[in-house]
């Protein structure tokens, strides 16, 4: 019962609220007289976050000045339990526990897939049929808004009034989904006695209000900071607000704005929320007092200006005639920054939280929604190693034995791919029971052996024997990387070892497992135990990563029935929910907040970051279940309410002395324009002669750091090494390079630097041209005289053959197969109608040609993709191209002279199956697979074609020898066929630098 009016008071933005709070409790609010250090513990003070908690806790260990104090009861108000609660009865025994958040998820799934079995003729069910795992999606939004259901206190028996209404055909699904909620949901809850989590609290929230109600105790209870949001909050404030030494503190009502504005108060305005909890406490506005405190009033005003509403935005004129002194005071430390892009917005951020710590004490908040910009603050910071405090914590799945559980998952999920296995092989916890520095060598040499070799990756069972085959001792490989050949032989078996061990871990993923949660968990956690052993579990990490196993291990009995696939999503999303904070005790000058979390917290230093239209305020979304229309029939919230919490988190925020709000002119690759509360404020400042306020030092100061004191920049590079040290042996193709981009021979023959493959991926159209050149050059070997009687079936086998070792990439198998089947038709029709011309086909054959250079031997090598030699006497010379074909003119000039050369070799008899034979047709042949599949360009030119050959052999040995004199530099990039063609070693020759700087000379 009820035994007085409602006491409500107010802290106005800007005013240190926790600061006021403690004070006034201190002095004796509400009960009139000052608690003694003993009778302090009789206050029970609840705040909106714990954040505000454990802060209101350091102020009042503050102001004891040292002494011994017992401390108030403060906690979260959504956190009250039993213990907290007052008194002595048992008003709170018998209420149902809380399903955990992982359980509510299973249970969902579980339910999901039973619907989708009730109902093959929808789309949406046949969908999670195909793909089990998409139910883990679905649940986890389900669960949200059954959470939305719960807080704001709908009726589900309700649901049936939705299914009349007009809709898209997609809601029914929706709608049928949704029957869980008023059916099947509650009922398996019942089954095992809980509730929501949400649920309970409205539970245990509404269950106290009665309590206080009832027992009118004179204990002191304070709710403060709260906005009432919840309706079973809103009964809990009631009840306080009513007891004889109760008291509800509000956050920064706005007592001065006029009535009209004040009626016009709706979902997207900060008071909005304030204004619906005096409803429902039946408090008249300009009945609740404010309490004593410092602040700018000024500011205030500013800030209820900014966000005056709309219906009323005519005042404007009025409340801005001849306020340009309250709004010189108002703008005292406000800075408005604009900046280019995120990248420099998290720069200034940064230096501006720098400078704060030139001061001594001062203190600094980041304010913001935006966990991305959050991270880069953290990491600019960093360059300076400088700590910051983030509430936001990172996701545990980053860290440690998570992460490593993280990238087991995906090596699994992509059939061990060469990325994900060279991504865990280099996770610092993945030692296969070796020493870190012994784990990490065996990942490099797996790493250029298997996975950046340029030949495609062995599957997992193959993996330890591909390993031996690559190795012969005493043997170095040309085609092998060149730090590989300096590899020693106790190292390679000790690799073999290590990729044995690992190969072990993972084969039981190959095979088809348990179905369920339980058994997918323990196959995940023998793997991970024979990867890190007992270090998965160590540091905080691995303890948060066990009590993530052992959470969804105790609730897997909700689920029937779970493949690894969406084990994999269970378990990541229960890896990427929790966070990882700094220590509790850990106080730091500088912090990272969330809205919320900022709402009582005053800093000295406030910057209010991503301030960008969609990031602060985001976008109003309905979410996927219900429309406007059916929210409204049901009573739910409409989501632009979301717009009008938020900015009464920017209204709070916007009070300590010092303010810089910062907003960027690009998200992404996208441009952006500022909150609608930052061009507010701009217009504002504009109509009243203060101009639009921006502050473009820090954006100066940020650009500065990226730019050095002088720029010299480098000239193309000139080396000139010793004759000694210059190639004697190239083959036909790096002749080529020889003339276009000299200073890649220099890199790769005379510094000996080999360029290291990008991880393997099987679609790579350097692939393409293997494959078809190893099936094509087989084919021929086999039947160098005479067709078979089937030749386009015995080319198709050669063909699977090399696509075998791809098997398991889809790419090559649904593209690059029929191109395939295509060019094998083509090039059998292309057989029958050539081969009466020649006696002999000759196939990948290895040639060589001794040249005199400058009085030293050297050594011209190739590998033909074919030579025919005719009846005639004479031989034609083919090259397969699976890209490009080079011109005639291209061939003609001697800037591609790889089939030239070829034919002189030829001529030279530097063929041995062939012997000395005269080139008299030079023919590319390119294998598309498109339409047509394939076409022969033979390269008619004007000249003899013997007489080219010989024009080029003399041009290469004027080249050689020129090469020969140590003063004729390696330059990079001569003769590029493109000039933004990029080159193996451009990063070594400082291209784009010298390039840019217009130092080529």
């Amino acid at each position: 019962m009820s035994i007085r009016d409602p006491r409500v008071l107010t802290i106005g933005p800007g005013q240190p609220f926790l600061d006021i709070l403690a004070d006034a409790v201190l002095a004796g609010f509400p009960t009139g007289a000052a608690p003694s250090a003993f009778d302090l513990a009789r206050w029970t003070i609840l705040l909106p976050t714990r954040r505000a908690a454990r802060e209101l806790e350091r102020i009042f260990l503050a102001r004891s000045g040292g002494k011994a104090l017992l401390l108030p009861r403060v906690a979260p108000i959504g956190d009250i339990d039993e213990d907290l609660a007052p008194g002595e009865d048992d008003s709170l025994d018998g209420l149902p526990d809380a399903m955990p958040r992982d359980g509510q998820i299973l249970l969902l799934i579980d339910l999901i897939d039973q619907w989708a079995r009730d109902n093959p003729h929808m789309g949406l069910a046949r969908e999670i049929a195909v793909a089990p795992h998409q139910a883990h999606g679905l649940a986890l939004s389900l669960a949200e808004f059954l959470d939305q259901i719960d807080t704001e206190d709908v009726d589900t028996a309700r649901i049936p009034e939705l299914y009349g209404m007009e809709a898209a055909r997609h809601r029914e699904a929706i709608l049928a989904l949704l029957g869980l909620a008023r059916e099947r949901y509650p009922s398996r809850l019942l089954e095992v006695n809980r509730v929501s989590a949400m649920a309970r609290r409205a539970m245990v929230l509404r269950r106290e209000a009665a309590r206080l109600a009832e027992t009118s105790s004179d204990a002191p209870v304070i709710a403060a900071g709260s906005t009432g949001s919840i309706p079973a909050t809103r009964a809990l404030l009631e009840a306080i607000s009513r007891l004889p030494n109760g008291a509800v503190i509000l956050p920064g009502l706005d007592l001065e704005l006029d009535e009209t504005s004040w009626g016009a108060v709706g979902p997207t305005h900060p008071q909005f929320a304030l204004k619906q909890l005096l409803a429902a406490l039946g408090v008249d506005r300009l009945a609740v007092q404010p309490m004593p405190g410092a602040a700018n009033p000024s500011r205030a005003w500013l800030a209820s200006e900014i966000m005056r509403p709309a219906e009323t935005s005519d005042a404007w004129r009025q409340a801005l005639a001849g306020s340009a002194p309250r709004m010189a005071e108002a703008l005292a430390g406000v800075e408005l920054i604009e900046t280019r892009h995120v990248h420099e917005e998290a720069t200034v951020i940064a230096l501006i939280l720098r400078q704060c710590l030139e001061q001594p004490a001062k203190t600094a908040s980041l304010v913001t929604p935006d966990r991305n910009l959050a991270r880069r603050v953290k990491a600019a910071l960093a360059r300076w190693h400088i700590a910051i405090d983030d509430s936001g914590g990172e996701p545990l799945i980053r860290s440690g034995g998570p992460a490593l559980v993280a990238l087991l998952l995906d090596a699994v999920l992509a059939g061990f791919s060469a990325a994900t296995l060279a991504a865990l092989l280099r996770h610092d916890l993945c030692r296969l029971g070796e020493t870190p520095e012994a784990a990490r060598r065996h990942a490099t040499i797996i790493e250029l052996a298997l996975f950046r070799s340029g030949d495609p990756v062995p599957r997992l069972a193959q993996m330890a024997e591909t390993l031996r085959r690559l190795w012969r001792a005493g043997d170095p490989n040309p085609f092998r990387h060149p730090v590989l050949n300096r590899i020693a032989s106790t190292d390679w078996e000790a690799c073999i070892a290590h990729t044995r061990r690992l190969v072990e871990a993972l084969a039981p993923f190959e095979a088809e497992g348990g179905n369920g949660l339980a058994a997918q968990l323990d196959r995940l956690l023998a793997a991970c135990a024979q990867l890190a052993g007992d270090d998965l579990w160590q540091g905080e990490p691995g303890e948060a990563l066990g009590t993530v196993i052992d959470r969804l291990r105790s609730e897997a009995v909700h689920l029937a029935h779970c493949d690894f696939t969406r084990a994999a999503a269970i378990l990541r999303h229960g890896l990427t929910v929790p966070v990882l904070r700094p220590p509790a005790g850990q106080r730091l000058r500088l912090s990272i907040l969330g809205l919320l979390e900022a709402r009582l917290i005053r800093p000295d230093l406030a910057v209010l970051g991503g301030l960008n239209e969609g990031t602060w305020p985001g976008l109003p979304d309905a979410g996927p279940w219900l429309n406007r229309p059916m929210r409204e029939r049901l009573g739910m919230q409409q989501p632009e309410r979301a717009i009008g919490q938020t900015a009464h988190d920017f209204v709070q925020a916007f009070g300590p002395a010092e303010v810089k709000l910062v907003w960027s002119r690009r998200l992404e690759d996208a441009p952006a324009i500022p909150s609608r509360w930052v061009l507010r404020l701009k217009m504002l400042l504009k109509a009243s002669g203060a101009g639009e306020g921006l502050d473009n030092g820090w954006q100066r100061l940020a650009r500065s750091l990226a730019e050095p004191l002088a720029v010299t920049p480098h000239g193309k590079p000139r080396p000139c090494p010793p004759a000694a040290a210059r190639p004697r042996r190239l083959s036909v193709t790096r002749i080529e390079r020889l003339i276009r981009d000299p200073y890649a021979i220099y890199a790769r023959h005379i510094l000996d630097l080999e360029p290291v493959g990008a991880i393997a991926v099987g679609s790579d159209p350097a692939r393409r041209g293997t494959i078809f050149h190893n099936a094509i050059g087989g084919f021929l070997n086999a039947y160098p005289l005479n067709l078979p009687g089937d030749p386009q079936a015995e080319l198709l086998d050669f063909g699977r053959l090399q696509f075998e070792t791809y098997g398991g990439d889809p790419g090559i198998l649904s593209f690059w197969w029929p191109r395939f089947q295509r060019i094998a038709a083509w090039l059998v029709q292309q057989e029958m109608t050539d081969r009466p011309r020649f006696s002999r086909c000759l196939a990948e054959v290895a040639g060589a040609m001794d040249l005199v250079v400058a009085g030293n031997a050297f050594r011209l090598t190739c590998r033909a993709d074919r030579i025919d030699i005719l009846r005639t006497g004479g031989a034609r010379v083919v090259d397969y191209k699976t890209g490009t074909v080079p011109t005639k003119p291209q061939v003609e000039s001697g800037l591609m002279p790889q089939l030239t050369l070829t034919a002189a070799i030829l001529a030279a008899g530097g063929f041995r199956e062939a012997g000395p034979l005269a080139a008299e047709t030079l023919a590319y042949v390119k294998l598309g697979g498109g339409n047509p599949p394939g076409e022969v360009k033979a390269l008619d030119f004007d000249d003899p074609l013997s007489d080219i050959v010989q024009r080029h052999t003399a041009g290469l040995v004027r080249l050689l020898t020129a090469y020969a004199d140590p003063l004729r530099p390696y330059l990079p990039r001569t003769a590029m066929e493109k000039e933004d063609d990029p080159g193996d070693y451009d990063h070594l020759s400082r291209f784009r630098e010298w390039a840019l700087a217009g130092t080529q000379r």
